[in-house]
């Protein structure tokens, strides 16, 4: 059996192609960042040594992390276009267990990958006559709830992987038993990558490869975490005139070019409109609103300020607004939307908004106005909080 091992999770490139669990060739690239640039060129060019082809590898295996978050995307991607295009059989292995194959001492093996400030990944590994058993998942904690944990096994516990090299100190304070790998072998490598894919194949043969290679990922991604943070002090509040003066003079070039900041003032004047303001730490980001006709209202506007799109924050203020509209006992909530609005179309569907018409060449450009309705009739079970 031929295999190609990718792995992208750490800042080496690393590609690797095996005849069973014997090495053809090796190529790593430590560049750091810039895997999308090395990954392909070196595949080929592993293939040019070998004097083979995609068409000659029955066995794609790659790291699905835990690890660098781009990385990660960039080699189950490639992988996944191989197996799609080529139908060739994949595995995942996560970077724990490619990790526990670089060691060959029988026993205990914890592989640990630093996640700086104290922090980690690991995985608990028993090997037995080239047998690596899981006896921990892959895990993210704190450096010394996971020595805490691994307490509870025996102390001969040989350690690898860069976090064994950062904690270092602290584990080997813990206790005398335990071991510290030297070395290359706390680097991930392509070929013990390799060797656990094909223990894997060769053991497991129900693997579902759509859902085996899909990234690993252990924690948030530092973009949600800030992203997350940001929505926590995000206020939504009954927007005043005193708001509306705070973004008059930005109104056209930081929030919506298609309408004035006069239209606006009109109508939070008008006793039919009502709208809803979201503020970061007294700073006006966002706002929405709608107009009540008869039993039903159409909502006006929603609009973010640039620097904050991409937050969450029109779904917070549309979330809100619903709530806003339920609180009149209204027959149902309207709005019309660009056909190329693809976004705010998508935005409007999760929150159950229908598609009732369409309205040929309705704007300016000539493209068409998708209409759309929200009604507790087509929503019964809907539940969006409160204010």
């Amino acid at each position: 059996m031929k295999i190609l091992s990718i792995d992208t999770a750490s800042s080496v490139c690393g590609v690797s192609i095996m005849e069973n669990t014997n090495l053809i060739c090796k190529l790593d690239c430590d560049t750091g960042t810039t895997h999308s640039e090395n990954l392909m060129p070196m595949i080929k060019d592993a293939f040019a040594k070998c004097n083979l082809s995609l068409n000659d590898i029955d066995l794609i295996v790659c790291d699905k992390g835990p690890g660098s978050f781009t990385g990660i995307r960039i080699g189950v991607a490639t992988a996944k276009a191989f197996c799609d295009s080529f139908s060739i059989n994949c595995v995942g292995i996560s970077s724990l267990e490619a990790l526990a194959y670089n060691i060959k001492e029988n026993g205990l093996i914890c592989s640990l990958i630093d996640c700086k400030n104290n922090n980690c990944y690991f995985a608990l590994y028993r090997h037995e006559n080239d047998n690596y058993t899981e006896l921990v998942s892959p895990t993210a904690n704190n450096i010394d709830d996971a020595l805490e944990m691994l307490g509870s096994f025996p102390n001969n516990i040989f350690f690898v992987g860069d976090g064994a090299v950062s904690y270092k100190d602290k584990i080997l304070s813990k206790s005398s038993a335990y071991k510290i790998a030297n070395g290359n072998n706390n680097v991930l490598n392509s070929y013990s990558l390799g060797l656990a894919g094909l223990h894997k194949f060769s053991t497991f043969k129900d693997i579902n490869e759509s859902t085996d290679i899909l990234p690993l990922y252990l924690k948030k991604p530092q973009a949600q975490v800030q992203l997350e943070e940001k929505l926590k002090n995000i206020n939504i509040t009954q927007m005043t005139l005193e708001d509306f003066y705070a973004i008059e003079y930005i109104f056209s070039s930081d929030f919506d070019a298609f309408w004035s900041a006069n239209i606006l003032k009109e109508e939070l004047q008008a006793n039919s409109s009502k709208f809803l303001v979201a503020k970061y730490k007294d700073e006006v980001v966002g706002f929405a609103g709608f107009k009540i006709l008869v039993d039903e209202a159409d909502i006006m506007n929603i609009a973010v300020k640039q620097s904050y799109r991409c937050y969450g924050i029109g779904s917070l203020l549309l979330k809100n607004l619903i709530d806003l509209f339920n609180s009149f006992h209204l027959h149902s909530l309207n709005l019309e939307v660009s056909e190329k609005n693809v976004a705010a179309i998508k935005l409007y569907k999760k929150f159950g908004f229908k598609v009732v018409s369409i309205r040929k060449n309705y704007y300016p450009d000539s493209s068409n106005a998708i209409v759309m309705k929200w009604n507790i009739t087509l929503n019964p079970s809907k539940n969006y909080g409160s204010c």
